[in-house]
């Protein structure tokens, strides 16, 4: 629906504005990042990136760079080694979340988790990722329209239920 889009979007602006930023994926691979990248007119040094399937390695990476801002996407695709669970599932995600919202607070790191929604509406995992995080957004809209609809549900320092609209161009 245009999650990822958006996030590298918000990443190369903060990176533009003096942020140090790193992004984090396990969805897409640093070619598929820089070609969307490049496809949005982002220029190619604008954001830093790093491989996000291992929990471990996104820990260390970030504890080593440390980033004002580290983006992850998304938390369903990143895994404790450890565990013997697949990435995605509700142990996993409540496993990878705390690890994370953990380094965000002892390390003073802002985070930005995304995560998927299944079909019935709900953020996959059910619950985990929600109850871990200060802010929850949802980005909806009709794949076939360009437009698409960003809502604030769960806040822990603001009004909820404000929306933002975008068109996809």
């Amino acid at each position: 629906i245009g999650k990822s889009t958006l996030l590298l979007h918000l990443v190369a602006h903060l990176a533009s504005q003096g942020n140090d930023c790193l992004l984090v994926s396990g969805e897409e691979s640093h070619a598929q990042v820089a070609s969307r990248a490049r496809r949005l007119g982002i220029p190619g040094d604008a954001v830093r990136f790093a491989p996000g399937r291992d929990l471990e390695h996104v820990i260390e990476t970030a504890r080593t760079e440390r980033p004002f801002l580290l983006a992850v996407d998304s938390i369903q695709t990143i895994r404790d080694t450890s565990g013997t669970q697949m990435p995605g599932g509700v142990s996993q995600v409540r496993t990878c979340t705390d690890a994370l919202v953990g380094l965000a607070k002892a390390e003073g790191v802002a985070m930005l988790l995304t995560g998927h929604v299944t079909k019935d509406g709900d953020l996959a995992g059910p619950r985990a990722l929600e109850h871990a995080v200060d802010t929850v957004l949802t980005f909806d809209g009709d794949p076939r329209s360009g437009l698409r609809v960003l809502t604030g549900g769960k806040n822990r320092f603001g009004a909820e239920g404000e929306s933002a609209w975008f068109e996809m161009t």
